[in-house]
Protein backbone atom coordinates (compact mmCIF):
# COMPACT_ATOMS: atom_id res chain seq x y z
CA UNK A 1 0.00 0.00 0.00
CA UNK A 2 1.47 3.28 -1.14
CA UNK A 3 0.48 6.83 -0.28
CA UNK A 4 1.58 10.04 1.42
CA UNK A 5 1.50 10.50 5.17
CA UNK A 6 -1.94 10.69 6.86
CA UNK A 7 -3.75 8.98 3.98
CA UNK A 8 -4.64 5.95 6.09
CA UNK A 9 -1.96 3.33 5.34
CA UNK A 10 -1.25 2.50 8.96
CA UNK A 11 -4.97 2.54 9.81
CA UNK A 12 -5.49 -0.38 7.44
CA UNK A 13 -2.70 -2.33 9.12
CA UNK A 14 -4.24 -1.48 12.49
CA UNK A 15 -7.51 -3.01 11.30
CA UNK A 16 -5.65 -6.17 10.29
CA UNK A 17 -3.86 -6.18 13.64
CA UNK A 18 -7.21 -5.84 15.41
CA UNK A 19 -8.53 -8.85 13.48
CA UNK A 20 -5.53 -11.01 14.34
CA UNK A 21 -4.34 -9.74 17.74
CA UNK A 22 -7.55 -8.12 19.05
CA UNK A 23 -5.54 -4.96 19.62
CA UNK A 24 -3.72 -2.28 17.70
CA UNK A 25 0.06 -2.36 17.48
CA UNK A 26 0.06 1.40 18.13
CA UNK A 27 -2.44 1.82 20.97
CA UNK A 28 -3.64 -0.22 23.93
CA UNK A 29 -6.96 1.63 24.15
CA UNK A 30 -9.88 0.60 21.99
CA UNK A 31 -11.35 4.11 22.22
CA UNK A 32 -8.38 5.45 20.25
CA UNK A 33 -9.31 3.21 17.31
CA UNK A 34 -12.64 4.99 16.81
CA UNK A 35 -12.48 8.00 14.53
CA UNK A 36 -13.05 11.38 16.16
CA UNK A 37 -16.70 12.49 16.30
CA UNK A 38 -17.86 8.87 15.94
CA UNK A 39 -19.05 6.62 18.76
CA UNK A 40 -18.58 3.24 17.06
CA UNK A 41 -16.24 1.42 14.74
CA UNK A 42 -16.09 -2.04 13.22
CA UNK A 43 -13.92 -4.18 11.00
CA UNK A 44 -14.93 -7.34 9.15
CA UNK A 45 -13.10 -10.00 7.19
CA UNK A 46 -13.82 -13.12 5.20
CA UNK A 47 -11.43 -15.86 6.34
CA UNK A 48 -10.18 -18.82 4.37
CA UNK A 49 -7.97 -20.15 7.19
CA UNK A 50 -7.93 -21.61 9.80
CA UNK A 51 -11.55 -22.23 8.75
CA UNK A 52 -13.76 -20.48 6.20
CA UNK A 53 -15.77 -17.93 8.17
CA UNK A 54 -16.77 -14.29 8.47
CA UNK A 55 -15.33 -12.33 11.38
CA UNK A 56 -16.73 -9.08 12.73
CA UNK A 57 -15.18 -6.95 15.48
CA UNK A 58 -17.16 -3.95 16.67
CA UNK A 59 -16.17 -1.34 19.25
CA UNK A 60 -18.22 1.16 21.22
CA UNK A 61 -16.57 3.18 23.98
CA UNK A 62 -14.61 0.59 26.03
CA UNK A 63 -16.65 -2.41 24.83
CA UNK A 64 -15.41 -4.77 22.15
CA UNK A 65 -17.60 -7.43 20.53
CA UNK A 66 -16.35 -10.42 18.54
CA UNK A 67 -18.53 -12.36 16.13
CA UNK A 68 -17.80 -15.35 13.93
CA UNK A 69 -20.50 -16.18 11.40
CA UNK A 70 -22.94 -14.11 13.44
CA UNK A 71 -22.20 -15.85 16.75
CA UNK A 72 -20.63 -13.94 19.63
CA UNK A 73 -17.23 -15.13 20.86
CA UNK A 74 -16.73 -14.43 24.57
CA UNK A 75 -13.21 -15.81 25.06
CA UNK A 76 -10.02 -14.55 23.43
CA UNK A 77 -8.57 -18.06 23.60
CA UNK A 78 -11.45 -19.32 21.43
CA UNK A 79 -10.94 -16.67 18.80
CA UNK A 80 -9.29 -18.58 15.92
CA UNK A 81 -7.08 -15.73 14.72
CA UNK A 82 -5.64 -14.60 18.07
CA UNK A 83 -1.88 -14.29 17.68
CA UNK A 84 -2.26 -14.73 13.94
CA UNK A 85 -0.12 -11.83 12.76
CA UNK A 86 3.31 -10.32 13.23
CA UNK A 87 3.73 -6.56 12.91
CA UNK A 88 7.00 -4.84 12.14
CA UNK A 89 7.02 -1.04 12.42
CA UNK A 90 9.76 1.60 12.88
CA UNK A 91 9.01 1.68 16.61
CA UNK A 92 10.08 -1.97 16.85
CA UNK A 93 13.62 -1.04 15.86
CA UNK A 94 14.03 0.51 19.32
CA UNK A 95 12.91 -2.72 21.03
CA UNK A 96 16.36 -3.57 22.39
CA UNK A 97 17.10 -0.09 23.75
CA UNK A 98 13.58 0.95 24.79
CA UNK A 99 11.99 0.42 28.19
CA UNK A 100 11.03 -3.01 29.55
CA UNK A 101 7.33 -2.57 28.74
CA UNK A 102 7.99 -2.90 25.00
CA UNK A 103 9.99 -6.08 25.55
CA UNK A 104 7.30 -7.53 27.83
CA UNK A 105 4.72 -6.77 25.13
CA UNK A 106 6.86 -8.56 22.55
CA UNK A 107 7.27 -11.60 24.82
CA UNK A 108 3.56 -11.68 25.67
CA UNK A 109 2.62 -11.48 21.99
CA UNK A 110 5.01 -14.31 21.16
CA UNK A 111 3.58 -16.42 23.99
CA UNK A 112 0.03 -15.86 22.73
CA UNK A 113 1.07 -16.65 19.15
CA UNK A 114 2.40 -20.03 20.27
CA UNK A 115 -0.31 -20.68 22.88
CA UNK A 116 -3.55 -18.67 22.40
CA UNK A 117 -4.90 -19.68 25.82
CA UNK A 118 -2.14 -17.58 27.38
CA UNK A 119 -4.24 -14.51 26.56
CA UNK A 120 -6.67 -15.53 29.32
CA UNK A 121 -3.82 -16.00 31.78
CA UNK A 122 -2.61 -12.47 31.13
CA UNK A 123 -6.11 -11.05 31.40
CA UNK A 124 -6.66 -12.69 34.79
CA UNK A 125 -3.34 -11.45 36.13
CA UNK A 126 -3.90 -7.88 34.92
CA UNK A 127 -7.30 -7.76 36.58
CA UNK A 128 -5.93 -8.95 39.93
CA UNK A 129 -2.93 -6.63 39.66
CA UNK A 130 -5.14 -3.57 39.13
CA UNK A 131 -7.28 -4.42 42.15
CA UNK A 132 -4.24 -5.13 44.32
CA UNK A 133 -2.66 -1.82 43.34
CA UNK A 134 -5.85 0.02 44.30
CA UNK A 135 -5.81 -1.68 47.69
CA UNK A 136 -2.10 -0.93 48.22
CA UNK A 137 -2.84 2.72 47.55
CA UNK A 138 -5.61 2.60 50.16
CA UNK A 139 -3.24 0.94 52.64
CA UNK A 140 -0.67 3.64 52.00
CA UNK A 141 -3.32 6.22 52.84
CA UNK A 142 -4.47 4.10 55.82
CA UNK A 143 -7.95 3.68 54.39
CA UNK A 144 -8.07 -0.13 54.57
CA UNK A 145 -7.07 -2.84 57.10
CA UNK A 146 -3.80 -4.69 56.46
CA UNK A 147 -5.40 -8.15 56.31
CA UNK A 148 -7.58 -7.06 53.38
CA UNK A 149 -4.49 -7.44 51.17
CA UNK A 150 -4.11 -11.18 51.85
CA UNK A 151 -6.64 -12.58 49.33
CA UNK A 152 -5.36 -10.29 46.58
CA UNK A 153 -1.78 -11.34 47.24
CA UNK A 154 -2.84 -14.99 47.09
CA UNK A 155 -4.64 -14.27 43.81
CA UNK A 156 -1.58 -12.50 42.43
CA UNK A 157 0.62 -15.51 43.24
CA UNK A 158 -1.81 -18.00 41.74
CA UNK A 159 -2.17 -16.05 38.49
CA UNK A 160 1.55 -15.18 38.24
CA UNK A 161 2.93 -18.73 38.35
CA UNK A 162 1.71 -19.80 34.87
CA UNK A 163 3.04 -16.54 33.40
CA UNK A 164 6.54 -17.22 34.70
CA UNK A 165 6.44 -20.76 33.36
CA UNK A 166 5.06 -19.80 29.94
CA UNK A 167 7.52 -16.95 29.45
CA UNK A 168 10.50 -19.07 30.52
CA UNK A 169 9.49 -21.88 28.15
CA UNK A 170 8.89 -19.45 25.28
CA UNK A 171 12.28 -17.75 25.68
CA UNK A 172 13.94 -21.17 25.60
CA UNK A 173 12.06 -22.02 22.39
CA UNK A 174 13.02 -18.64 20.90
CA UNK A 175 16.71 -19.22 21.63
CA UNK A 176 16.62 -22.55 19.82
CA UNK A 177 16.09 -20.77 16.49
CA UNK A 178 17.12 -17.13 16.95
CA UNK A 179 20.86 -17.60 16.48
CA UNK A 180 20.57 -19.59 13.26
CA UNK A 181 18.01 -17.14 11.84
CA UNK A 182 20.30 -14.18 12.59
CA UNK A 183 23.33 -15.84 10.98
CA UNK A 184 21.43 -17.04 7.92
CA UNK A 185 19.77 -13.67 7.31
CA UNK A 186 22.96 -11.64 7.39
CA UNK A 187 25.67 -14.15 6.55
CA UNK A 188 27.64 -13.58 9.76
CA UNK A 189 29.13 -15.85 12.40
CA UNK A 190 28.01 -13.80 15.39
CA UNK A 191 26.25 -15.57 18.23
CA UNK A 192 23.03 -13.97 19.49
CA UNK A 193 20.65 -14.95 22.25
CA UNK A 194 18.00 -13.53 24.51
CA UNK A 195 17.51 -13.99 28.25
CA UNK A 196 14.41 -13.99 30.42
CA UNK A 197 14.95 -11.45 33.22
CA UNK A 198 12.35 -12.46 35.79
CA UNK A 199 13.77 -10.95 39.04
CA UNK A 200 13.19 -14.13 41.00
CA UNK A 201 16.06 -15.67 42.97
CA UNK A 202 16.17 -18.71 40.66
CA UNK A 203 15.11 -19.25 37.08
CA UNK A 204 11.53 -20.58 36.72
CA UNK A 205 12.69 -22.70 33.80
CA UNK A 206 12.14 -26.35 34.68
CA UNK A 207 10.57 -25.61 38.08
CA UNK A 208 7.12 -26.87 39.01
CA UNK A 209 4.31 -24.58 40.14
CA UNK A 210 5.00 -25.09 43.85
CA UNK A 211 8.68 -24.19 43.47
CA UNK A 212 7.90 -21.00 41.57
CA UNK A 213 5.25 -20.12 44.14
CA UNK A 214 7.80 -20.41 46.95
CA UNK A 215 10.21 -18.10 45.13
CA UNK A 216 7.45 -15.56 44.60
CA UNK A 217 6.17 -15.74 48.19
CA UNK A 218 9.69 -15.18 49.55
CA UNK A 219 10.16 -12.08 47.44
CA UNK A 220 6.70 -10.71 48.23
CA UNK A 221 7.44 -11.10 51.95
CA UNK A 222 10.70 -9.14 51.56
CA UNK A 223 8.98 -6.33 49.69
CA UNK A 224 5.76 -6.19 51.76
CA UNK A 225 6.56 -2.95 53.58
CA UNK A 226 7.96 -1.31 50.45
CA UNK A 227 4.82 -2.13 48.47
CA UNK A 228 2.58 -0.47 51.05
CA UNK A 229 4.89 2.53 51.25
CA UNK A 230 4.82 2.96 47.46
CA UNK A 231 1.16 2.00 47.00
CA UNK A 232 2.14 -0.26 44.11
CA UNK A 233 2.90 -3.95 43.49
CA UNK A 234 6.68 -4.18 43.22
CA UNK A 235 6.89 -7.93 42.69
CA UNK A 236 5.45 -10.04 39.88
CA UNK A 237 5.72 -10.75 36.16
CA UNK A 238 4.61 -7.19 35.37
CA UNK A 239 8.21 -6.27 36.31
CA UNK A 240 9.80 -8.79 33.92
CA UNK A 241 12.22 -7.88 31.17
CA UNK A 242 14.27 -9.48 28.39
CA UNK A 243 17.99 -9.15 27.80
CA UNK A 244 19.62 -9.45 24.37
CA UNK A 245 23.19 -10.50 23.76
CA UNK A 246 25.55 -10.47 20.76
CA UNK A 247 28.73 -12.48 21.20
CA UNK A 248 27.76 -12.78 24.90
CA UNK A 249 27.91 -9.00 25.29
CA UNK A 250 24.79 -7.03 26.19
CA UNK A 251 23.42 -5.67 22.93
CA UNK A 252 21.79 -2.66 24.58
CA UNK A 253 25.18 -1.38 25.76
CA UNK A 254 27.71 -2.76 23.30
CA UNK A 255 25.83 -3.49 20.09
CA UNK A 256 26.19 -1.22 17.08
CA UNK A 257 23.08 0.27 15.51
CA UNK A 258 23.41 -2.13 12.60
CA UNK A 259 23.77 -5.16 14.87
CA UNK A 260 20.78 -4.14 16.97
CA UNK A 261 18.59 -3.56 13.92
CA UNK A 262 19.66 -6.91 12.54
CA UNK A 263 18.80 -8.56 15.85
CA UNK A 264 15.31 -7.03 15.83
CA UNK A 265 14.74 -8.26 12.27
CA UNK A 266 15.84 -11.74 13.38
CA UNK A 267 13.44 -11.59 16.35
CA UNK A 268 10.51 -10.77 14.06
CA UNK A 269 11.45 -13.52 11.61
CA UNK A 270 11.76 -15.96 14.52
CA UNK A 271 8.29 -14.92 15.69
CA UNK A 272 6.93 -15.64 12.22
CA UNK A 273 8.65 -19.02 11.97
CA UNK A 274 7.64 -20.16 15.45
CA UNK A 275 4.03 -19.05 15.00
CA UNK A 276 3.90 -20.94 11.71
CA UNK A 277 5.31 -24.02 13.46
CA UNK A 278 2.94 -23.98 16.45
CA UNK A 279 -0.29 -22.96 14.69
CA UNK A 280 -2.48 -24.51 12.01
CA UNK A 281 -2.02 -21.56 9.65
CA UNK A 282 0.72 -19.20 8.53
CA UNK A 283 0.57 -15.80 10.27
CA UNK A 284 -0.04 -12.59 8.37
CA UNK A 285 2.95 -10.22 8.24
CA UNK A 286 2.29 -6.49 8.53
CA UNK A 287 5.20 -4.23 7.56
CA UNK A 288 4.41 -0.61 8.40
CA UNK A 289 6.86 1.63 6.52
CA UNK A 290 9.75 -0.44 7.84
CA UNK A 291 11.57 -0.75 4.50
CA UNK A 292 12.32 2.99 4.53
CA UNK A 293 14.04 2.68 7.91
CA UNK A 294 16.57 0.01 6.94
CA UNK A 295 19.82 0.20 5.00
CA UNK A 296 20.09 -1.58 1.66
CA UNK A 297 21.86 -4.65 3.07
CA UNK A 298 19.19 -5.30 5.68
CA UNK A 299 16.37 -4.55 3.24
CA UNK A 300 17.85 -7.14 0.90
CA UNK A 301 18.19 -9.68 3.72
CA UNK A 302 14.57 -9.17 4.75
CA UNK A 303 13.25 -9.22 1.17
CA UNK A 304 15.19 -12.40 0.38
CA UNK A 305 13.53 -14.10 3.34
CA UNK A 306 10.08 -12.75 2.49
CA UNK A 307 10.31 -13.81 -1.15
CA UNK A 308 9.80 -17.39 0.05
CA UNK A 309 7.27 -16.58 2.76
CA UNK A 310 4.12 -18.69 2.25
CA UNK A 311 1.71 -16.40 4.11
CA UNK A 312 0.02 -13.10 3.36
CA UNK A 313 2.17 -9.98 3.44
CA UNK A 314 0.96 -6.38 3.70
CA UNK A 315 3.46 -3.55 3.24
CA UNK A 316 2.97 0.20 3.58
CA UNK A 317 5.35 2.88 2.39
CA UNK A 318 5.33 6.44 1.16
CA UNK A 319 8.09 5.62 -1.35
CA UNK A 320 6.76 4.01 -4.51
CA UNK A 321 10.32 3.09 -5.56
CA UNK A 322 10.61 0.83 -2.51
CA UNK A 323 7.41 -0.99 -3.41
CA UNK A 324 8.51 -1.43 -7.02
CA UNK A 325 11.70 -3.10 -5.80
CA UNK A 326 9.59 -5.47 -3.71
CA UNK A 327 7.09 -5.92 -6.52
CA UNK A 328 9.77 -7.34 -8.81
CA UNK A 329 10.54 -10.18 -6.36
CA UNK A 330 7.03 -11.27 -5.41
CA UNK A 331 4.76 -13.06 -7.83
CA UNK A 332 1.22 -11.79 -7.48
CA UNK A 333 2.21 -8.78 -5.40
CA UNK A 334 -0.51 -6.16 -5.75
CA UNK A 335 0.21 -2.45 -5.35
CA UNK A 336 -2.64 -0.38 -3.89
CA UNK A 337 -2.18 3.38 -4.28
CA UNK A 338 -4.19 4.93 -1.46
CA UNK A 339 -3.64 8.40 -2.86
CA UNK A 340 -6.14 7.41 -5.54
CA UNK A 341 -8.75 6.35 -2.99
CA UNK A 342 -11.35 8.93 -2.12
CA UNK A 343 -13.61 7.07 0.32
CA UNK A 344 -13.38 7.68 4.07
CA UNK A 345 -13.57 3.95 4.79
CA UNK A 346 -11.24 2.17 2.36
CA UNK A 347 -12.07 -1.37 1.37
CA UNK A 348 -9.04 -3.62 1.09
CA UNK A 349 -9.02 -6.72 -1.05
CA UNK A 350 -7.01 -9.70 0.18
CA UNK A 351 -3.55 -9.87 -1.38
CA UNK A 352 -1.46 -12.97 -1.95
Amino acid sequence: MVGPNAVGKTSILEALSLLTQLKSFRSTRSTELVQNSFSQASVAAELEKPTASRVLISMEETRKRLEIDGKTVTSKARYPLIGGSVTFSPDDLSLVKSGPEARRDFLNELCVSLNPSFALVLKKYDKILRQRNLLLKMLKERKAPLDSLVPWTEGLIESAVPIYRERADTVEILNESLGAIYRNLFGVNEFVRTQYEHRLESSPQGLNAQEIERLLVDKLNRYAEAEIASGYSLVGPHKDDMGFFIQNMEARTYGSQGQIRGLVIALKVAQLELTKKFRTFTPILLLDDIISELDDARVQALVTYLSNYPGQLFVTTAEISKVKALHSQFQGFKVIDLAEKTTDSPHLEACP
